[in-house]
C-alpha cells in the first residue's frame, strides 16, 4: 500500500546503493537521524530518489532522477557564479554555493531576504531556517525544533553579482549556504567526488505529488516536447478532425479541446503570456499535468512560446474554417482564443528597445537577458511575428496562411485582440525593429560582413557579441546565422541591406572550413557521460565547420595564439569547456563538454549555400 505523505522517517540511504541508483552513499549522519525516529518502514517504490551535484570548478549544479545521466544547469539560472571553496580547494566540508536553483530540482524552496539576512529553506514537511553571519540554525520536523551548530566559517552569507539588478531594481545578491551542513540537515547523503572534484548529494523523498513529474507519453499527439518542437502541422490537425471513422474524429476533436484549454491553462501558460520549456513529452491530454507541473521561467530557448503560439494559431485557424466541427466548444475556443492573444502580447512585451528579444522574459540576470539567437530563439520569434503581419513569404507561405485569420481579426478590430492591446500596426512595427536589429548584429571583422553571434549585448546602442554559457563565448556562429538566412530570404520585396545581409553572409561561410579531421566517438565508462568524443587528424577531405568563430582575425581578442588554428584562411574556429577559456582545439580538457555539445559540423556552408540558391531562384520568379 502506498504511504501517505504526511510525516517524516529517516531514510537510510542504504536503499538507494542496493538498488545501484549510486555508489559510496552512506547512511544520514547520527545527528540528523536523531531528530527524526523512524516510525515504519518505508519501500523502495515508495520513494523518489533524487540526486544534486555541485562542482569546485564550474558555474553549475548537475541534477539526476532515479540514477540518470547527470544533466548541468548554472548554480543560479543564467549566472556564471562558482561556489566558493573556505576551507581550501578540493575540501567538500568548505563548499559554499547558492542553493535557490538546486533545491527547486529536489521539490525544496530557498527563501532568502538580504535585508535581513533571514533564510528559510522548506523540504519534505521540515523547515530549516538560517542567518546571514550566524553559526545556528534551527530543524524543524512538525514535532520538535531543534538547534544544529556549523563551523564560524560556514555561516551563510550574500554576495552581491556585480552588474546584477534584482526585481525590485536594487542590487542582485546571491545567497551563500554551506553545501554539505545543509543537505546533510535536510536528510541528504553525501560524498565527494575526487575525479569531478563534486559534492554530489541524494535525497528519498515520499511518493507524492510533490515529488513526482507529470506523465510521460511520447506516443500522446500532443506533449509539450512537440509544441516546443513546432511540429503539429495544420494539416495533421485537419486530418484528425475530418477522419473517416466519424467516433475516431469526434474524439480528436475533444482531444485538441482538452491540449488546447491545458496549454493556456494558467498552470502552464505564465501570467506574463509566455511558456517555460520542458524539453520532455509530457502529456497534454492526461489529468496528472495540471496537477503537477511545475512553474518555469517563461522563455523563447528551445521552442518555447513561439512554438506554443504557432500551434495554437494553427488551432484557431481549424476551428474558424470548420466551425460546424466544434459548435459544442465554444467555452474552449473561447478560452483558448484568449490565451493566444495573451501570447502575442507577450512577444510585444518581451521585445527590449534595441529591437531584439532575449533569451527569458521578465527573469533577466545573467546572460538570460542578452538577445538570443542561440537554438532559434529570435529567429523563430520574427518567424511569427512576419507571419502575423504579411500574407505570403517568398520562399514559404505556409506560416502566414496559418495566421491569416488572426490578421483579419486584427483588422477587425477582434474583441480578443482589443482585449489583449493588441494591433496590426503594433505587430509591425515589431517587425521592423526586429529586423532592423537583426540587420545591425551581422557581424563585421576586418571591413567583411560574416554571420551572426548566438547573443548580444541587450543593449539600445550598437549590437555587441556576447557569451551565454560558460562554454559558448562570444564569437560567430554558423549554425545560428543560417537560422538568420532562413527568415531573411523569406521576405517579400527584400531591401538592398537584406540582400547585402544574405549575400554576403553565403559567401563568407564557404570560406571558413577545414579539412583533414573526423569526429571519432569513443566509448570510454571512466568519462562523465560514459563515451569521449575527439576531432581526429586523418587526412579526410570532406569540410568541416565549427560552431563557433573568432571575433578577430588575430587572437588577440581571446588572448590565443592561433598559429595553430584548424583553418587556411584568416578566420579560426574558437572551442571552450565549462571553464569558460578559449582554445584552438576540442580535445584539450572539456571531456563532458565535447561528449555532450556539438562543436563542429559539417553542413553549414552546404545548408546556406542551399537556402541562398533557392532564394536567387524565388527572386528571379
Amino acid at each position: 500500500m502506498r504511504k501517505s505523505f504526511k510525516k517524516m522517517v529517516s531514510l537510510g540511504l542504504s536503499v538507494a546503493v542496493s538498488a545501484g541508483l549510486i555508489a559510496g552513499v552512506c547512511s544520514l549522519s547520527k545527528p540528523v537521524q536523531e531528530i527524526y525516529a523512524a516510525q515504519e518502514e518505508v519501500e523502495l517504490s515508495d520513494l523518489v530518489i533524487k540526486f544534486l551535484g555541485i562542482p569546485e570548478y564550474e558555474p553549475n549544479r548537475y541534477t539526476k532522477s532515479n540514477g540518470g545521466k547527470w544533466a548541468p544547469e548554472e548554480l543560479e539560472k543564467g549566472l556564471l557564479i562558482k561556489a566558493d571553496m573556505v576551507l581550501g580547494e578540493g575540501n567538500p566540508e568548505g563548499m559554499m554555493a547558492p542553493l535557490k536553483h538546486s533545491f527547486a530540482d529536489i521539490t525544496a524552496t530557498v527563501d532568502d531576504n538580504q535585508a535581513t539576512g533571514d533564510i528559510v529553506i522548506t523540504y519534505n514537511g521540515l523547515t530549516l531556517k538560517m542567518k546571514a553571519g550566524s553559526t545556528e540554525a534551527t530543524l524543524d520536523n512538525g514535532k520538535e525544533t531543534k538547534t544544529l551548530t556549523m563551523r564560524q566559517e560556514l555561516a551563510p552569507y550574500f554576495k552581491a553579482v556585480e552588474g546584477e539588478t534584482a526585481e525590485d531594481g536594487g542590487q542582485y545578491y546571491a545567497c551563500y549556504l554551506p553545501v554539505k551542513f545543509t543537505a546533510e540537515a535536510l536528510g541528504g547523503s553525501v560524498i565527494w567526488n575526487e575525479p569531478m572534484h563534486r559534492l554530489e548529494m541524494a535525497f528519498a523523498l515520499y511518493y507524492s505529488d510533490a515529488a513526482v513529474q507529470p506523465d510521460i507519453n511520447s506516443n500522446s499527439n500532443y506533449t509539450t516536447k512537440k509544441l516546443e518542437g513546432g511540429g503539429i502541422s495544420y494539416d495533421t490537425l485537419l486530418g484528425r478532425a475530418e477522419d473517416s471513422d466519424p467516433a475516431v474524429a469526434a474524439q480528436n476533436i475533444a482531444d485538441m479541446m482538452i491540449a488546447g484549454v491545458t496549454i493556456v491553462n494558467p498552470v502552464y501558460q505564465n501570467s506574463d503570456g509566455g511558456w517555460g520549456k520542458t524539453n520532455v513529452d509530457y502529456d497534454l491530454l492526461s489529468d496528472t499535468f495540471a496537477a503537477k507541473y511545475t512553474h518555469a521561467y517563461s522563455t523563447f530557448d528551445n521552442g518555447s512560446t513561439h512554438g506554443h503560439i504557432k500551434f495554437l494559431a494553427r488551432l484557431l485557424k481549424l476551428t474558424k474554417e470548420k466551425p460546424d466541427l466544434f459548435k459544442d466548444y465554444a467555452q474552449e475556443l473561447d478560452t483558448i482564443e484568449k490565451g493566444f492573444w495573451k501570447a502575442v502580447r507577450y512577444l510585444i512585451d518581451a521585445q527590449n528597445d534595441a529591437g531584439g528579444w532575449p533569451q527569458y522574459y521578465p527573469y533577466g540576470v545573467g546572460y538570460f537577458k542578452n538577445i538570443t539567437f542561440n537554438d532559434n530563439a529570435m529567429p523563430d520569434v520574427l518567424e511569427v511575428v512576419y507571419a502575423l503581419t504579411n500574407e505570403e513569404g517568398l520562399m514559404s507561405s505556409s506560416l502566414c496562411e496559418d495566421f491569416a485569420w488572426a490578421r483579419e481579426a486584427m483588422r477587425n478590430s477582434s474583441k480578443y485582440a482589443v482585449d489583449a492591446g493588441v494591433t496590426e500596426a503594433e505587430l509591425k512595427s515589431l517587425w521592423d525593429d526586429g529586423l532592423a536589429f537583426t540587420l545591425s548584429a551581422q557581424v563585421k571583422i576586418d571591413g567583411v560582413l560574416t554571420g551572426w553571434s548566438q547573443q548580444y549585448e541587450p543593449t539600445a546602442d550598437t549590437a555587441v557579441p556576447a557569451g551565454g554559457r560558460a562554454f559558448e563565448l562570444a564569437s560567430v556562429s554558423p549554425n545560428e546565422s543560417n537560422a538568420v538566412l532562413s527568415v531573411l530570404t523569406n521576405i517579400i520585396n527584400p531591401s538592398d541591406e537584406v540582400k547585402t545581409a544574405i549575400e554576403s553572409y553565403t559567401q563568407w561561410v564557404q570560406t571558413i572550413s577545414f579539412t583533414g579531421y573526423t569526429m571519432k566517438n569513443i566509448s570510454d565508462r571512466t568519462r562523465e557521460l560514459g563515451k569521449d568524443r575527439l576531432l581526429v587528424k586523418d587526412g579526410s577531405t570532406k569540410a568541416t565547420w565549427g560552431r563557433f568563430y573568432g571575433l578577430d582575425t588575430t587572437g588577440e581578442y581571446y588572448g590565443v595564439d592561433i598559429s595553430n588554428k584548424l583553418t587556411e584562411g584568416k578566420y579560426y574556429p574558437i572551442f571552450a569547456g565549462r571553464d569558460g577559456v578559449a582554445q584552438l582545439t576540442m580535445n584539450i580538457g572539456m571531456s563532458e563538454r565535447r561528449s555532450g555539445y556539438s562543436y563542429v559540423n559539417t553542413n553549414a556552408g552546404t545548408t546556406a549555400k542551399s537556402t541562398y540558391d533557392k532564394w536567387v531562384e524565388a527572386m528571379n520568379n
